[in-house]
């Protein structure tokens, strides 16, 4: 073991002796705003709207399936009192599409969402083209929208493709679907009214007991005895009766957004094994522990060469030979002792100082947290 890490560990000892004369922890709490880690409840609900639609204006690349394309524009047409049959229809420059839109929160009538648009036949580009007038529809099979409008994809498909003679073709990015530049817009509100409620309810995104009390104390040292922590997720905040009465419970709900708490949570590593990423907590401690690592290298190298018989000789052949070679090679480390109550920075810098891999530190840590010395969670994404 050199010197530096001797030292180290010195520094490391005292540190933990420091924080366990002291009881305290050497993290220092970080206060966040409400409106970051909480949200009203009513106010997280999703709405998906689906609408079918028709694209035009392709420069020939839609869809060549001619029975789903041409029975839609003839059933569309029929709007316009148009009676064309299926069979007489050129569809080359349309192709048929599926809108899908997402409504997050609160929405008012005439908002523009945001909206996909993808073809569910073979066409081979949606470049240039715009999308015809087209409902979409809410879960309760209701029209909620409209949608109209050019299509970016942001990408291109030129050339014969694949079907055609020769087969060349470019294509940049996913040209089948896009993006609808003016979104979906809406024909109702969407979300919730909290102007006639008394009482709101927070829902914390990460739930911890701790942190819902903290959040309670906050929001009651600005307007006393208005909120409390039902569990580790809830806080239920009653509206003073000054904001009921003034018709400004937006204005009540905007202050408690603003106010600041020191959110708490579980002590946990997270890593990813294939990218060999790894995020520690800033709560994660380690107990005192004595750690070995090393590695084992196998090397294996195949030769070939070539046997052939003497000049001039009348037996034997010519034949390849395979001279294989394998090598044995293990690392000695040493027994590493890692102090009690060791902080996460102190944790890094440990494990920096013994050369280990972040594939290593995954292996370190499913070991310790095995022998009771990791007091964290583990999480693998």
């Amino acid at each position: 073991m050199n010197k530096n890490i001797i030292a180290l560990t010195a520094l490391l000892i005292l540190c933990g002796l420091s924080a366990e004369l002291t009881g305290q922890s050497t993290t220092v709490p970080i206060k966040v705003r409400v409106k970051d880690v909480a949200r009203i409840a009513g106010d997280d609900e999703t709405y998906t709207l689906t609408g079918y639609g028709v694209v035009a204006g392709l420069n020939n690349t839609g869809d060549s399936d001619k029975n789903l394309i041409q029975r839609t524009i003839s059933n569309l047409m029929q709007n316009f009192n148009i009676i064309v049959s299926e069979t007489d229809i050129k569809a080359q420059n349309s192709a048929a599409v599926m809108v899908t839109a997402t409504i997050r929160g609160s929405k008012r009538k005439g908002d523009l969402v945001e909206a996909n648009v993808s073809s569910i036949g073979d066409a081979r580009s949606l470049l240039g083209g715009v999308l015809l007038l087209t409902p979409v529809l809410g879960a309760d099979a209701e029209t909620w929208g409209i949608a109209q409008g050019p299509i970016t994809t942001g990408g291109f498909s030129f050339g014969t493709g694949q079907n055609a003679a020769g087969g060349n073709e470019v294509i940049k990015n996913h040209p089948t679907s896009g993006m609808l530049t003016n979104g979906v817009k809406l024909l109702r509100d969407v979300g919730s009214t909290y102007n006639l409620s008394d009482v709101l309810i927070y829902n914390l995104r990460e739930p911890d007991f701790t942190s819902a009390v903290n959040l309670a104390n906050s929001i009651n040292k600005k307007f006393f005895g208005v909120a409390i922590a039902q569990d580790d997720a809830t806080i239920k905040v009653r509206v003073p009766n000054e904001y009921r009465e003034e018709d400004r419970v937006t204005s009540f709900i905007s202050e408690i957004e603003q106010l600041y708490f020191e959110s708490d949570s579980t002590a946990k590593v997270v890593f990813n094994e294939k990218t060999g990423t790894i995020v520690m907590g800033a709560e994660v401690r380690v107990s005192s522990a004595a750690v070995s690592h090393g590695n084992l290298f196998v090397s294996i190298k195949s030769v070939q060469g070539v046997s052939q018989p003497s000049p001039f000789s009348t037996q034997g052949t010519t034949q390849v030979i395979n001279d294989t070679q394998t090598t044995v090679k293990e690392e000695k480390t040493a027994v590493f002792e890692l102090p009690n109550i060791t902080t996460v920075g102190e944790l890094v810098r440990v494990l920096n100082a013994l050369g280990v891999t972040s594939r290593d530190i995954i292996v370190i840590f499913h070991c310790l947290r095995s022998a009771g010395a990791l007091h964290a969670e583990l999480e693998s994404i």
